[in-house]
């Protein structure tokens, strides 16, 4: 298969790109106008399928409000309706390019295996086509510090889940609970992503203690933070020791833009504070960070489309972040550049370079994986 001529990111001029035995077997320059753009095929860390396009009775009023509105959902919810609204999720993220998704999936006496069993399903049906890998999540009816909390995150790891995670905010004892969710991720070996710090209130910051816990169990690179919103309002001092501490954990840090600049401060008024973490100040540690879309039109958000191209976009924006390298590696996992020998997975937009996807996120786009075009 050749594509081309087309832009490449970090490199000038136009190009053609053999594929052959799903990898790029050759790139070359050519004396012509790109007429689109390649980029590596996007990934989305951060969604919740299980309650995707599950909206409520109304807007919500604060994240706390959100999720008592997400309760009668969870109890209402089928394992085919969540197959179903998994299924229409994955579908819209695969039409834009991504390949790789991390979805969290609640687990609770609510929704009970409801959840989990559904978007199963969903990752089934698309096997081949789309990687799904799945974060069993403890949410405020899960205690990770209890024995019953204990068991169902480790079932759901028997079942299928490859990450366990948590919401230590809305426990009893949130310190407990990030040692808990840590302590159980190193017994059954995988890997931990939590929510932590999803508050503008510089009083919440727990990230710090996430590092701490990281590092004192042996759990370097093996986790990952979500949301971090609190960092920003910290001082200067306590959010500077808090990056040293992340950055020695190996920990990698998911911002959230459209979700957090939703929820966080909102009131009567327009918010002062907004719901990011320190992007740049991250980065510049040497901490990965990646852009996830979060809540899909459910009822934490009632927008959004699992677009990473909108994640990007919103980050430049209200993260002031100009560094487009950044914000390639945030929506494709690290990768920025296309090289010989790289698997063929490809997302081809209509753009002349990466600045204008951002700017139009064209809705347009060849999704290729090993080399071969799909459809959604």
């Amino acid at each position: 298969m050749q594509i081309g001529p087309v832009a490449l990111p970090g490199d000038a001029g136009a190009h053609e790109l053999d594929l052959a035995a799903g990898r790029i077997a050759a790139i070359r320059p050519v004396n012509s106008e790109a007429e689109r753009l390649v980029l590596p095929a996007f990934t989305d860390p951060h969604l919740h399928a299980d309650r995707a396009f599950a909206s409520g009775p109304r807007p919500p009023r604060s994240l706390g409000d959100a999720v008592e509105l997400v309760s009668e959902v969870k109890r209402a919810s089928t394992e085919d309706a969540v197959r179903e609204r998994a299924l229409r999720l994955f579908g819209r993220a695969l039409a834009h390019g991504t390949l790789r998704v991390r979805t969290h999936v609640d687990v609770d006496e609510l929704v009970e295996e409801r959840a989990l069993r559904g978007v199963l399903a969903a990752r089934e049906e698309l096997a081949g086509r789309l990687d799904v890998e799945i974060a069993a999540f403890a949410t405020k009816l899960c205690d990770p510090t209890t024995e019953q909390g204990r068991r169902r995150l480790t079932a759901a790891v028997e079942a299928g889940a490859e990450l366990v995670g948590a919401v230590p905010a809305f426990h009893p004892d949130p310190e407990a609970s990030i040692a808990a969710v840590l302590g159980l991720a190193r017994d059954i070996g995988v890997p931990a992503d939590l929510h932590v710090d999803e508050t503008t209130d510089p009083a919440a910051l727990r990230l710090e203690r996430l590092a701490d816990e990281t590092l004192a169990l042996g759990l370097e690179g093996r986790v990952t933070a979500s949301h971090c919103c609190s960092l920003a309002s910290v001082p200067e001092a306590a959010a500077r020791r808090t990056i040293e501490k992340v950055a020695a954990a190996g920990i990698t840090i998911v911002a959230l833009p459209a979700l957090n600049l939703y929820l966080q401060g909102r009131g009567d008024g327009t918010p002062r504070a907004r719901g990011l973490p320190l992007v740049r100040e991250l980065h510049e540690a040497r901490i990965p960070i990646r852009l996830g879309s979060d809540n899909v039109r459910d009822v934490f958000y009632p927008y959004g489309d699992a677009d990473p191209l909108e994640s990007a976009f919103l980050a430049a924006i209200a993260a002031h972040v100009d560094d487009e390298e950044l914000l390639l590696a945030a929506v494709c996992d690290g990768r920025t550049r296309l090289e010989v020998g790289d698997r063929a997975d490809l997302v081809v937009l209509d753009a002349d370079s990466l600045r204008e996807a951002i700017a139009r996120r064209p809705p347009a786009r060849t999704v290729i994986r090993g080399g071969m075009e799909i459809s959604p």
